[in-house]
């Protein structure tokens, strides 16, 4: 076997998992997919289904053989298209992700292959032995530091693996990557209650590259993560209606702006600006191509949806007013213009999140006289207004709208929102919803027992 080239002899390879996987790593140590289901081990599955029906029948053509599956993958950049895809898929929490730093050296061990693209496609990258040819490999790809997509090929070119035959044994981590102190201190707990040692942590960077999504583009946030994953955003959620409930009725010596709902949404029909949260996102331009319209054209848009829904129609008063109420405030997350450079939005998909707060506030502040149901309902469906489109496109994991509804009548009024949110983007992924949203339902109301 050939020595690695010394031009490359400093540089690490690095596999990404989920914390919760860890327990498991540390009993036995990096497997490969195809020995995990050999020897019946669950784990937290971050990948994409599609993608591992390819990875389990491409063939490997050089060292041991096999199929991709028999093998431990790592890649050889930092941020990578793959990683932007699993944490916008709103599937999993960023700051529950770790990353393993291994050095490169393995490759010039017995039973290591690399690839100069994913192993992830339908045509399957070259395959290599020989440290030798890690000249053919697009390097500056590998270690581009922006998230920018670029041709198929650049993207899969930045995903360059390396795959270690069945197995690699734990001492092999020298770094693990992590989010905070507190991912720290959990992971060495772990490693403490399994009786091992930890390696060494880094926070974020690792010899100057980045691994995880933060929010750079919006002013105040930073060093937030790009994605609010299901388990704080449901957390965010319930803290928010909590709080809004708890001083309902003792809120004594403030002045509010509406008595109730009802009065809060005749001033908005009156003046779109009536609530401050709306009047962050007036006339709010949006470079998101999905998008052809300003931001609060575009909530006009979605709430005359909601007014001609069938559901709407048929509903009591309070839950009209609740549902078209949520509408008018469902993308205040967008807002204001003054987070935005040049006042401009761009795509930003954890606007949701960046609501809950929001909306917590008006109710809180603005509106007198609210009842448990009107907070917990309004609060519900702002945040999760994409939800049920985002599992039916499909990619989202519905097993979060499982764990947040209580009733069927919350599970019908997140549909409507959701649907009056898709059919003002494009007719095919309204013709896509409706067909498939009262399946949806009812196996939902099945599998859950709701009422």
């Amino acid at each position: 076997m050939s020595k690695i080239p010394a031009k490359y002899a400093y540089r690490y390879m690095y596999h990404f998992t989920h914390i919760d996987n860890l327990p498991a790593i540390l009993e036995h140590g990096l497997l490969c997919t195809n020995e995990k289901v050999a020897r019946g081990l669950l784990h937290f599955n971050v990948a994409a289904e599609g993608i591992q029906e390819r990875r389990h029948t491409m063939t490997v053509t050089c060292g041991p053989g096999g199929v991709v599956h028999d093998y431990v993958p790592f890649y050889l950049g930092a941020i990578n298209p793959m990683f932007v895809s699993i944490i916008n898929s709103k599937n999993v929490d960023q700051h529950e992700m770790i990353f393993f730093a291994v050095p490169i050296k393995i490759l010039e061990e017995k039973g290591t292959v690399f690839t100069d693209a994913s192993a992830n496609t339908a045509m399957p990258p070259n395959f290599y032995a020989d440290p030798e040819s890690l000249d053919k490999l697009n390097w500056a790809a590998i270690d581009e530091k922006k998230w920018g997509r670029g041709t198929d090929d650049h993207r899969h070119q930045r995903m360059a693996e390396v795959l270690v035959w069945n197995n690699l044994p734990i001492d092999r981590i020298e770094t693990i990557i992590v989010w905070n102190d507190h991912i720290k201190d959990k992971i060495i707990k772990m490693y403490k209650d399994a009786g091992l040692e930890p390696p060494a942590f880094s926070y974020s960077e690792f010899r100057g590259k980045r691994f995880f999504l933060f929010k750079f583009m919006v002013k105040g946030q930073e060093n937030y993560s790009l994605i609010t994953g299901p388990r704080i955003l449901k957390s965010t959620v319930k803290k928010a209606i909590k709080e809004v409930c708890k001083d309902i009725n003792s809120r004594t010596g403030k002045t509010f702006k509406f008595k109730d709902i009802y009065e809060a949404l005749k001033k908005i029909q009156e003046d779109f600006c009536a609530v401050k949260e709306l009047a962050g996102i007036y006339n709010l331009k949006t470079d998101n191509v999905i998008h052809r319209e300003t931001v609060s054209d575009h909530t006009q848009r979605v709430v005359k949806n909601v007014l001609k829904s069938d559901f709407y129609k048929n509903s009591s008063p309070e839950n009209q007013c609740i549902l078209e109420l949520s509408a008018y405030l469902h993308d205040i997350g967008k807002g204001p213009a003054s987070k935005w450079k040049d006042g401009i939005q761009t795509a930003y998909p954890d606007h949701p999140a960046d609501g809950v707060e929001m909306v917590a506030r008006f109710l809180y502040e603005d509106v007198e006289e609210l009842t448990e149901y009107q907070v917990r309902m309004i609060i519900l469906l702002v945040s999760y207004h994409d939800l049920i489109g985002e599992i039916l496109a499909p990619g989202r994991d519905e097993q979060q709208l499982k764990d947040i509804i209580q009733t069927r009548l919350e599970l019908e009024m997140l549909s409507v929102l959701n649907r009056a949110d898709v059919a003002a983007l494009n007719i095919e992924w309204q013709w896509n919803f409706d067909g498939k949203i009262r399946r949806f339902i009812e196996s939902i109301v099945e599998e859950t027992g709701i009422e």
